[in-house]
Formats: C-alpha cells, structure tokens, sequence
C-alpha cells in the first residue's frame, strides 16, 4: 500500500497556514480536514481563541488567594474553579486563571461566566479576548444568569465593544464596574477591579482624580477581608512611584494572601525599592523567584511562558547587588543566562529577554564589585554568551576593556578600543543620514570614551584622561572616586564619592567606596561615621568582594586603637520582619530543567525504542498527529533534511505518531519517494502524547509536541501548540548550547 504525500510539490497545510515562502495554497486536507468548519488536527474545536493558552487540565492549587465569585452553577467544583481564577486574575496570573476558566467550562459548558473569566485573563491580547467574550454572550443568551453576573457582561462587553474608540471602551468598563457596585454594595471583587482600572486608566491620560478616594475603596475592602489579594495588589499598584509609605502595610501581607504566585511576593518589591529598603526588596524577589521556580516544575513549562520571569528575577540580582549578595546574583544572573531560550526572541544573534537580562545583571556585578578575573574568565570562555546585536557587541567589549584597564593590561584594552571604534564607526554610518545619534551611538561613545580615559591614566596622560572621563557621562561615581584617588587628587575623589552615595542611597557598593576614600584622604572621623551607616545596610554582604577586603584592615586598625564598637544592631519591628517566613519553602532560588518522562515505543519495524537507551545523547522529540496531517508532514520532512546534522552534534532525532505501527510504517513508501530518516513510534492509545502533556485535556484531542532532551533526561526546551514546531535551526543552535553547559 501507498500513499501519496505532494510534499516534494508543494506543502499542505491546514486552513488558514501558508507554505514554505509564504506561497498562499489551496487549502488541502485529508477527509476529516475537507470541510472548513472542521479545525486542522491540534487546533480547537472551539475556534482560533482557543487554539493559544493553556490546553493542559487546571487542578485547585493552594495558596492562590481567596476572592470568592458566585457564578450560576449546579457544578461544585465549576463555582471552585471559578472562585481559583477570580483570585488568580487579582494577581495577574493570566495563564493559570484562563486554565482554571477553562476547566469550569469543562463541567459546565453552558457557563457564560467561564468564557468571560478567559476574556479577563486576556486583557493583553484583545483579539482573543474578544473571541472569548463572543462565546460568554452567545451562552448567556441561553443560560439562567444573575443580575450580577449580566451586569459583570455587560461591563467587559462595554471594553471591547465595536467602534468604540480606546477611551470610550475604558470608560464603558468603569461605569459599568460602578454600577455592580451600586447594586451589590457586597461584592468585594467589583469594588477592587473598580479600584484597579481607576488607576490603570490614569495611566492611558483618563486621569486619577483623587488617589485617596480609591484608597478608601480599597480600605472599605479589607476591613471585610483584610486578605483580600487583590486589594493589597492594587493598593501598591495605587501609591507606587506617588507615596508608597501608604502601601507598606500591603506590601507586609501581599504575599501572604497569594503566597503561591510569584507577583504576589514580586509588587511588594516596588514599594520598598521606592523606599530604598533593599534587604527588604531582595527578600520579596527572592519569595517571588522562589514561589516561581516551583510553578515551573509543578506545571512542567519553560521559564520564558511564564508572565514577568525574567523581570522578577533580573529585579532580584539588582536588589541583592544593593546589598551586597553579590555571589548569590551571580548564580541568579548566569541561571537566567542559560536557561531555554524563546524563539519568538530568538532572532539570529539574540539570546532573547532572559538571556539579555542575565547577561546584563552578571557583567554588571562583575564590573560594581571589580571582580575582574571572573569578567575575564566568564567572557573569555563564552559564559556570558554575548550575542551579536550591537548594544551587547558594545557591552562586551566595554566590560572586557574595563576588567583590562583595571589590571594594567594596556595590549588586551587597546584590542577592546579597537572594537569599540569600529562598533562606533558602523553606528555612524548607518545613521549617517540622520540629524540625530541613536541612543545605541551615544552609548557607544560613551564607553569608548571611558576606555579611552583609562588608556591615558595607564600611559601617564591624566588631563587628556579626565576630558575623557567627563565624555563618559554614564561612568559610575565609584569607578571616577577611584580614577582621582589614582593620581591622589583626594579633594575631587572625596566629592566624586559622596555624590555616588547621595544618588545611590542605601546601596552598599557606593557607600562602602565613600568610606574607604575618606580613610585614605585622612578623614578616619568621617571614615567611621560612614562605616556606622554601612554596617547595617551590608549585614548580608560577601565579605571576600574586594572592597570589604580592602576595608577590613581599615577597621581592624581602627578597633586595635580603641576607635571603634560595632553598632548594635535593633531588632527589626515593623510589618515587613513580622510577616517573613522561610523562604526555602516556597521552592528552589533557581530553575533547573525536569525530567523527561520515561518514554518506550514500537518503532516501524515493531521494535521497541527507548529513551533511557540514548542516554549521553541529546534527543528532539517530535509527537506529530498522524499521517494524515499535513503540516506534521511538512516538519518531518524539515527535520529529516537535517538528521545527519543532529547526530554530528549528539543528538538523535525521533517521531511520536497517533497513528498504529502499521501505518506509521507506510509514511515511507510514498509515490514521491520522500524518506523520513529518524525513528517513527507509534501510540495511538496516547499514552505518551498525555504524558508529554502534549494534549488537550478539555477537548480530549492530541496536540502537537516538539522537546530537546539533553543527555541526562533533562527537558532543555519545548513547544506544544497546535501547529508542529518548524524552527529547526533554532533547535540545532539549542542542541549546541545544551552541549557547551552539559559537556
């Protein structure tokens, strides 16, 4: 038996998708596909809204907050999967509240407030929210609803009503929030998301009004439920960058009322930033970390599915810098930097924003602590990973000839002149036509400016160095201190120093210079009443950093002379240390990739093929719905062409079809004689398509899978969507950066 294929012809592809080129084909489907109203295999039963998001079945999770919803349900566990995504939607946990929406309209489909739930768990992507309000209105039509509930529709329906312009819509939502809480004076869930789009429309130019009137709403909240998520949610949202002493009692209990949501422990990090209380601020990004790590594994997704990761943790490298937990950014920084990559911001030489995050935090540490050797080390050996774009060339290479400058190498800084010159020149040139620098040029100047300050120190030139420096306008207060006390001009790095610590107050790496330059101008008095403030804001700090090493004798002699008792050290009173916990129960500080499921299969031939058989070897794992889809076709054709190419990098290649041994064996005898060279499995009971989560738990229909599983069983990345992954490219680049952190 044959079956003829077309692919050497012409790609088939599924209703709506484009071949190769982006040639428009007629649609042409295998007889299950043949009708238009009936989706392309993996795509929803329910129309394109439905074909993005979670497709994996929701479970009822402690620790999402408690903000009951009463919705019209004969179905017990529909109104507690409602009550879950009502709470989750208060902490912007998007993905798992329209998973949990969704599963209401699992056991009750006729629920129009399900589909409203998934429509507010996309205000980000107004089209499929529009979608999912076009369900919740055609149900309601038929359903037994409240008053309630028709005014909780009327309102959303109001936000994305037709024509309407921007404005219109905001003001259409608000109204009708008021009006829920006119009529139903007890439902607290109206009267924070009145609170919430009150300020969030004031950033869209509606205006506030009065903050304090929407802080007396919040108020009137928690005195009924004083952990009320979103109330505290929204209260920091209210008075941050205005007056954020007013939410310090929310930031105190916020993570107590969501504590298995990262931006539950992430918000209140904004207020005491605001405050410059950064132990505080560290500990609410570490929580936030942590309680995300454990999401990861619990729900088996990439870092870079989850909403605001990489902020939250790049947040948290910056605020343990601050205070002087510098090893511990470092481990956060690299973990972000080799972490699976998003090929939605993967472009040819871009990590994407994790990978761009990480790069930054960690150079950044390396170069405010002068750690100079592990610069050199880290960027030498291709750690850092730096990519192509011209901002992280220009990143690199300043860096680099910073780490050299510091060392006296004047051979190794000249070569990262060099490249900052010729950076420099290729900016002018592209923007040659324009009267403006781009921000890229200036930042390019800049460094090179600074690099070429150092040059001068090193060859003796110390007034062409400092006209240097003075170009080099974003040159660190610290590092110029340092470039003063170089040729023992006390007076300018003594108010070089003190400058750094007014703009940079309660941060350790400033104050801790401050106080060393004060000691070699001979103002130990000074010196002392420096280290004083020092010593509380540092009670974290590494204490082998090269500054606290060179300030350590520093105080020994002053303790050896009688001039010195350590400051005693207060107990901490206010809301912030009362409410701490240990945040090791929350989850890991950082990611590390699951555990592929164990996975066995017969192949073509019968025979069984075993992951744990391929132990030491990359696998990509593709699960493809049959045969009979043709887009699967076309990446098993993809990933065919480069087999070969896998395996000289050690990785191997198979297919999970839904189809039986049989006719998963036929696929390679096609009239067009086109080979598919990997390992084609067969499973059509699903076993391991549900166990890869490669499923639709609410539809009961496979999805498409693609996953890169490194030696040690380890998922390195995966896609599962309801068309097949293409980016076979990217993949190979995945496989060779999984070697280079495995090997």
């Amino acid at each position: 038996m044959t079956r003829r294929l077309s692919l050497c012809l012409a790609f088939l592809v599924a209703p709506g998708l484009q071949a190769r080129g982006d040639e428009p084909t007629k649609p042409t489907a295998p007889a299950s596909e043949a009708n238009p109203a009936v989706p392309a295999a993996g795509h929803s039963l329910h129309g394109e809204a439905f074909n993005d998001g979670p497709r994996q079945a929701a479970k009822l999770i402690e620790g999402m907050g408690k903000a009951p919803f009463p919705i019209t349900t004969d179905k017990p566990d529909a109104q507690a999967f409602m009550d879950q995504g009502v709470a989750q939607l208060h902490t912007f946990y998007y993905l798992e509240a329209e998973r949990s929406f969704r599963q209401v309209a699992k056991i009750d489909p006729a629920c129009p407030m399900a589909y409203w739930g998934m429509a507010m768990a996309n205000t980000n992507n107004t089209k499929r929210a529009e979608g999912f309000m076009k369900e919740a209105r055609k149900r309601a039509e038929k359903a037994t609803t409240s008053a309630r509930e028709r005014r909780y529709l009327d309102a959303l329906s109001a936000f994305y009503k037709d024509g309407a312009d921007a404005k219109a819509r905001r003001q259409g939502l608000l109204l009708g929030l008021e009006t829920i809480v006119q009529e139903h004076p007890d439902d607290l869930n109206a009267k924070v998301w009145l609170a919430m789009v009150t300020w969030q429309n004031s950033s869209k130019g509606d205006g506030i009004g009065s903050r304090q009137a929407v802080e007396g709403l919040l108020a009137e909240v928690l005195r009924v439920e004083p952990m009320h998520p979103g109330a505290h949610h929204y209260r920091i949202h209210l008075w941050d960058h205005s007056k954020p002493t007013m939410a310090l009692k929310s930031a105190a209990l916020y993570g107590k009322a969501a504590p298995g949501i990262a931006h539950a422990w992430h918000m209140p990090g904004h207020t005491y930033t605001e405050l410059k209380r950064y132990a505080d601020a560290a500990y609410q990004q570490e929580a936030s970390a942590r309680v995300d790590h454990a999401a990861l594994a619990m729900h088996r997704v990439m870092p870079f599915e989850i909403h605001n990761y990489s902020h939250n943790n790049q947040w948290l490298c910056t605020s343990l810098s601050h205070i002087g937990k510098v090893r511990e950014a470092i481990t956060i920084a690299r973990n972000l930097v080799e972490e699976p990559r998003d090929p939605k911001q993967n472009g040819p030489n871009d990590g994407g924003s994790c990978q761009r995050e990480g790069r930054a935090r960690w150079s950044e540490l390396l170069v405010r602590y002068e750690l100079w050797d592990d610069l050199i080390e880290a960027t030498t050996s291709g750690a850092l990973d730096w990519s192509n774009t011209p901002i992280e060339k220009k990143e690199k290479a300043f860096t680099l000839g910073l780490a050299y400058a510091a060392k006296g190498d004047k051979a190794k800084l000249a070569e990262q002149v060099a490249a900052l010159k010729a950076l420099a020149d290729g900016e002018a040139s592209k923007k040659s036509k324009k009267s403006k620098k781009s921000g890229d040029l200036a930042g390019v100047e800049k460094a090179l400016a600074e690099l070429e300050g150092h040059q001068m120190l090193l060859d003796g030139d110390k007034d062409g160095a400092f006209k240097q420096f003075a170009k080099a306008t974003g040159m660190r207060g610290e590092a110029l201190a340092r470039a003063y006390l170089s040729v023992n001009n006390l007076e300018l790095a003594e108010s070089t120093a003190k400058k750094a610590v007014d703009r940079a107050l309660n941060q350790v790496a400033p104050l801790a210079e401050y106080v060393e330059v004060l000691h070699i101008a001979g103002k130990d008095k000074e010196a002392q009443i420096a280290y004083r403030k020092l010593e509380p804001l540092a009670k974290e700090a590494d204490r082998d950093l090269p500054i606290f090493q060179r300030l350590a004798p520093i105080v020994d002699a002053w303790k050896a002379a009688g001039d010195w008792t350590p400051v005693a050290v207060e107990p901490e009173t206010d809301d912030a240390a009362q409410n701490r916990i240990d945040l090791t129960t929350l989850g890991p500080l950082t990611w590390s990739p699951y555990a592929a499921e164990p996975l066995s299969a017969p192949d073509t031939q019968g025979a069984p093929w075993t992951l744990a058989d391929h132990k030491c070897k990359n696998v990509v794992l593709l699960f493809y719905l049959g045969g009979q889809c043709a887009h699967c076709m076309q990446q098993l054709e993809l990933f065919g062409k480069e087999v070969e190419a896998f395996r000289k990098l050690g990785t191997e290649v198979v297919a999970v079809s839904t189809d039986d041994v049989e006719a998963t064996k036929v696929l390679n005898e096609n009239e067009d004689d086109i080979k598919f060279p990997m390992p084609l499995l067969s499973d059509p009971g699903l076993t391991l398509f549900k166990a890869y989560r490669s499923f639709d738990d609410f539809e009961d229909q496979p999805l498409h899978g693609t996953f890169l599983i490194d030696g040690a069983g380890k998922v390195r990345f995966q896609k599962i969507s309801a068309d097949p992954f293409l980016e076979v490219e990217f993949l190979k680049g995945e496989a060779e950066r999984v070697n280079r952190l495995t090997r």
